[in-house]
C-alpha cells in the first residue's frame, strides 16, 4: 500500500469520527432543545438505529454493485446535512424522522469504508483494521477535545456548523483523490438488474454468535457516547466542559488500545488476548460506577476522579475487541467483505436499539447509573464468545 493511499485510507476514518461524533458531548444541548424526559429522550436517540438498520439490510449489496465511491460520497452529503438540521429542530417527531434519515446514511458510508479496509487487509496480508479504528476514536476524541474547550463558551450553532463544513470538504478531498484506487462495482448481468428488496433480504444469513458476541462488545462504547456526558451532569453537577472528561478519556483510551493493538498481542491468538480485557474492563467500569456513586456525598472531587478514572481503564479494556469481529464476520462467511459487514451490522442494529431501549427505560426508573450496569456487565460477556467467534462457521 502506497503511503498516499494509506494516508486518505486513515482520513475515511479519522474523519468519520470527528463528524459523526461531534454532536455527542452536546447532547445535553439538544435535550434541552427538545425539551424532552430523560426515557423519551433516551428513544428519541436511538431511532437513528432504524435508518441504520436499513442501510445494513441493503446497502451491503449496492456497495458490491456499485461500487464503494458512490456510496462514500452521499453518505457523507447526507449524513452532515441531516445533522446540521437536527441541531435546529425543537419538534422530537421532525427530530425522529430526520435521525433516522442521517442513520441510513452514516450506516452507508461505514459499510463502504470498512469494505474497502477489509479488501486492502485481504490483498496486503497486513491486519489494518483495528488500527483504522483506533483512527475512528482519534477522531471522536479530537471532537471531544475541542468541545471540552469550547462548549461553556460557545453556543452549539457556531460550534457544529463549521466543524461538519470543514470535515465534509477535506473527507470530500480525500475521496476524490482516492476514486481510482476504491472497490468498483460489479458489471451487471440481466439477472442482477431485477435483484429486488426482498431478494436482499432473503439472503441474509445470521451469525448468532458473531452477531451477540459484537453487540456485547460494543454496547457499552455505544451508551457512554448516548450517556456519559448527562450522566456526569446529573450526578455530579459538573460544568458543561468537565462533563466531557469521562468520555474524553474513554475514547482516548480507546485510541491507545486499538493503535497499540499489534504490540499487545504479540504471538497470543485473539482469545488469550481478549478474554482478560474484557473482563478486566467491565468488572473495573462496574467497580468505579458503584463506588464514585457512593463517595458523591462526601467527598465529590474524589468520586468524579474515581469515575473518570473508571471510564479510561474500562477504555483500554474495550479498545480493539469490537474491530475483531469484522473479520469474524468476513473469514466465518462466503460473502463478499461489504456483504458479511452489513449482515453482522443490520442484525446488531436490532439489537443496539432494543438494548439501547431497554437502557432508557431503566435510567428513566431508576437511574442512569443503574442503567449503565447492563453494558459493563456486557463487556464481560464478551470473554464467553470470542472463543467461538474464532473458529470456522459450521
Amino acid at each position: 500500500m502506497e503511503r498516499q493511499e494509506k494516508r486518505d485510507l486513515q482520513a475515511f476514518f479519522f474523519l468519520f469520527g470527528l463528524g459523526i461524533m461531534c454532536l455527542v458531548p452536546r447532547l445535553p444541548d439538544i435535550k434541552a432543545n427538545l425539551d424532552v424526559s430523560t426515557t423519551y429522550f433516551g428513544f428519541i436517540i436511538s431511532s437513528g438505529s432504524l435508518g441504520a438498520l436499513t442501510a445494513h439490510l441493503t446497502m451491503g449489496h449496492i456497495v458490491h454493485r456499485l461500487g464503494v465511491y458512490k456510496v462514500m460520497v452521499y453518505g457523507s452529503t447526507i449524513t452532515y446535512i441531516s445533522m446540521i438540521l437536527m441541531i435546529e429542530i425543537h419538534d422530537p417527531i421532525i427530530y425522529i424522522v430526520v435521525n433516522i434519515i442521517s442513520g441510513f446514511a452514516w450506516a452507508s458510508y461505514h459499510i463502504a469504508i470498512n469494505a474497502q479496509a477489509l479488501h486492502r487487509q485481504s490483498e496486503t496480508g497486513v491486519p489494518i483494521i483495528p488500527m483504522l479504528h483506533g483512527l475512528w476514536s482519534a477522531g471522536a476524541v479530537t471532537t471531544a477535545f475541542i468541545a471540552l474547550l469550547i462548549s461553556s463558551n460557545v453556543s452549539l450553532n457556531w460550534h457544529v456548523i463549521p466543524l461538519l463544513i470543514l470535515v465534509y470538504s477535506l473527507k470530500m478531498r480525500a475521496i476524490n483523490r482516492s476514486k481510482a484506487l476504491l472497490l468498483q462495482g460489479n458489471e451487471l448481468t440481466e439477472d442482477d438488474e431485477v435483484v429486488t428488496f426482498r431478494k436482499m433480504i432473503s439472503s441474509i444469513s445470521i451469525d448468532w454468535v458473531v452477531s451477540i458476541g459484537f453487540l456485547c462488545a460494543l454496547m457499552l462504547e455505544i451508551s457512554v457516547g448516548d450517556w456519559a456526558t448527562i450522566m456526569a451532569r446529573q450526578e455530579f453537577g459538573v460544568s458543561k466542559s468537565l462533563a466531557v472528561i469521562p468520555y474524553f478519556l474513554f475514547m482516548g483510551a480507546m485510541i491507545m488500545g486499538r493503535l497499540s493493538y499489534q504490540r499487545f498481542k504479540g504471538e497470543r491468538s485473539d482469545k488469550e488476548l481478549v478474554q482478560p480485557f474484557a473482563v478486566m474492563g467491565g468488572t473495573i467500569f462496574l467497580v468505579s460506577l458503584g463506588l464514585s456513586m457512593q463517595l458523591r456525598e462526601t467527598s465529590l472531587t474524589l468520586a468524579y476522579s474515581i469515575f473518570c478514572l473508571g471510564f479510561f481503564l474500562c477504555g483500554i479494556g474495550i479498545s480493539f475487541i469490537g474491530p475483531l469481529f469484522f473479520g469474524y464476520a468476513s473469514a466465518r462467511s462466503d460473502k463478499p467483505g461489504g456483504v458479511a459487514i452489513a449482515e453482522l451490522g443490520a442484525l446488531n442494529q436490532v439489537l443496539t436499539f432494543i438494548g439501547r431501549g431497554v437502557i432508557s427505560v431503566v435510567a428513566g426508573a431508576t437511574s442512569i447509573p443503574i442503567a449503565m450496569t447492563i453494558p459493563g456487565a456486557m463487556l464481560i460477556l464478551v470473554a464467553f464468545f470470542v472463543a467461538a467467534a474464532s473458529k470456522p462457521r459450521h
